[in-house]
């Protein structure tokens, strides 16, 4: 009994030493897109007709092998204290997450069917949807040394909803006429319970885990971060489906209409249905790998800039055993094109000016970003990783916009 009461103390000693304390709470937003067609958006918002003229304009201008949509909203409230040399930190977080990439062929029949492909096969294999809502409950602990800081952390996960389609392989053939169709897939589809869609049920737990590394060398400052390295296992009123099949639909023989019935129908669809089950099943939350160096020059409006590489960590499923097959696959099903960037802070009198160079991402291709940031203590940053696609014409596909929002207490 006594060692349990002096456990409970040892934290209210700790905090009883803090020198430094923070409270803050910050709120973000991102969405970015290599496949969004502010032509076809306009027209969408106004309630206006999108012609099949549009549909091909936007198809004929996409320079990627997959069209890619990621969006995160994230709102957090975090209190770190620092204690002579260390510091400790608790965060306390409700996340979004929704991350998909599909083929142009999905488009094409998403929005026009199959009658203008005939004698065509659709291919929409590779494509996958995945959305995920939960809360993190973080505790971060950190040294500092004489020219470093080690940091590290561990979080618990409550999931409240998971959906995920991941179609391996799919294809659509329609004959001339539409005489005939020939389907094939394979697909894994899991969604958490069904029957509670409360906005904070707690399907799943699980955890995650941070660590960083900052070195001084001279005028720099070199950070090596790995964050958000986790997973969330969902509970068994869980819904997994697994297919594989081959379907082919040549129509239906009717010779006295009015003598139909559903027996027809079960003897005309004779196909293997995807087989569902309820299960738990684990799902991954997407893990960032960050590899940044900051440094000053001696230029006025460039007096100190950033220069790095950012990869995602986010498999499909969980069907590979820990090895380095299952790390290169992790980065590899991220839908995230490692990115090299470059940035710098100008300041001004009202607020700060921060361009951006990169390559890679979501949009997977070379950008040029800005952002304007306001604000000191409480501070807004709003930005765009594609400043010229924003100011292009409607014919620009890449979108990309987020907004930070730091309120310190």
């Amino acid at each position: 009994m006594k060692k349990i009461i002096l456990l409970l103390f040892v934290p209210l000693s700790v905090f009883s030493q803090a020198t430094d304390n923070k409270i803050f709470w910050n709120s973000n937003f991102h969405f970015e897109s290599n496949s969004i067609n502010r032509n076809i958006i306009s027209n969408l918002l106004d309630d206006n007709i999108i012609t099949n003229q549009m549909i091909d304009d936007w198809l004929n201008s996409s320079t990627s092998e997959y069209n890619i949509i990621h969006s995160e909203i994230l709102n957090s409230l975090d209190y770190k204290f620092f204690v002579k040399k260390m510091h400790f930190g608790i965060s306390i977080s409700d996340n979004n997450i929704l991350n998909t990439k599909f083929t142009d062929d999905l488009i094409k029949l998403a929005f026009k069917g199959n009658y203008f492909y005939q004698d065509q096969k659709l291919d929409f294999g590779g494509s996958n949807f995945r959305a995920s809502r939960f809360q993190q409950y973080k505790f971060i602990f950190g040294k500092k040394f004489n020219n470093y800081i080690i940091s590290s952390g561990i979080s618990y996960l409550s999931g409240n909803h998971h959906l995920s389609y991941i179609i391996n392989e799919g294809t659509l053939f329609t004959a001339p006429y539409g005489s005939h169709l020939d389907i094939l897939y394979n697909m894994n589809a899991f969604v958490t319970d069904t029957s509670d869609f409360t906005l904070f049920a707690n399907n799943g737990n699980g955890f995650a885990f941070d660590f960083s590394a900052e070195f001084k060398i001279q005028k720099s400052n070199i950070l090596f971060s790995i964050s958000d390295l986790g997973f969330i296992n969902w509970n068994k009123s869980s819904v997994i489906l697994d297919t594989d099949s081959t379907f082919n639909f040549s129509g239906i023989l009717i010779n006295d209409i009015f003598n139909f019935n559903d027996s027809i129908l079960e003897n005309t669809f004779n196909t293997d249905l995807p087989n569902t089950k309820k299960n738990t099943f684990k799902s991954y939350i997407p893990a960032t790998v960050n590899l940044t160096i900051n440094s000053i020059s001696k230029y006025k409006y460039f007096k100190n800039y950033s220069f790095g590489i950012i990869a995602k960590w986010y498999p499909y499923i969980d069907d590979t055993p820990l090895s380095f097959l299952k790390i290169k696959q992790g980065f590899k099903q991220s839908n995230f094109k490692n990115l090299y960037f470059i940035n710098s802070i100008i300041k001004t009198k009202y607020y700060d000016l921060i361009p951006k160079l990169s390559y890679g991402g979501y949009s997977q291709d070379t950008n040029l970003g800005l952002a304007l940031a306001k604000g000191k203590k409480n501070k807004l940053i709003l930005g765009t990783y594609n400043l010229l696609d924003l100011i292009n014409n409607n014919d620009a596909n890449s979108l990309s916009i987020y907004i930070n929002l730091t309120k310190h207490f």
